[in-house]
């Protein structure tokens, strides 16, 4: 079968008009697609809460420091360090239960009740320790988590528009440059 130049040319044409075609009718639906997204706004967010994950880490946070704090009373080998781990272990008791009670019901389901696999890690690495070792290392530890902490509560804090949240979150501030400034005045006495 051979082709001559007009039948080939009507070929051509009748390709190019049938994509024209099928494209038409495939973009045919985009306006009205297009325009039902444009058309949806998102609701006014008016006051902003504490996200899922700071949450997840401030309860985490409590719950490592309450299995330290329990160590230390048992193992430090100094009266200053038990004391401080029973203030550590009543106060981030009292934190970890405050913030049960700060945030709403749908975000505490999500809250954290028992400890992760790093921080059980951390809990093992402790509990290894020798005797000897165990007060300079749980007030070396408690100066760089709590330093740590801070800035991650200091970041939140910018965010944060909830009045309860932002004050526990205060609180804690304050309780953890108090603690940060005993860990290192203790240290000296070593």
């Amino acid at each position: 079968m051979k082709f001559t130049r007009p039948m080939l040319i009507d070929k051509l044409l009748t390709l190019a008009f049938g994509s024209i075609f099928l494209l038409l009718l495939a973009c045919s639906d985009a306006p009205e697609t297009l325009n039902q997204h444009t058309t949806e706004t998102p609701p006014p967010v008016t006051n902003l809460s504490a996200s899922t994950a700071f949450l997840d880490y401030a309860a985490s946070t409590n719950l490592l420091q309450i299995e330290l704090a329990r160590l230390a009373i048992e193992r430090a080998q100094s009266e200053e360090v038990k004391v401080m781990g029973e203030h550590a272990l009543k106060y981030h008791t009292h934190a970890l239960n405050k913030l049960r009670a700060t945030v709403g019901e749908a975000q505490r389901a999500h809250l954290p009740d028992s400890l992760g696999t790093a921080d059980q890690g951390i809990v093992r690495e402790f509990t290894s320790l020798p005797a000897a070792e165990f007060d300079s290392r749980y007030r070396d530890y408690i100066i760089s988590s709590h330093s740590s902490q801070l800035e991650r509560f200091q970041e939140e804090l910018l965010k944060v528009e909830e009045k309860k949240t932002r004050k526990w979150i205060m609180e804690v501030e304050e309780h953890l440059r108090e603690r940060i400034q005993l860990a290192k005045s203790d240290t000296i006495a070593l």
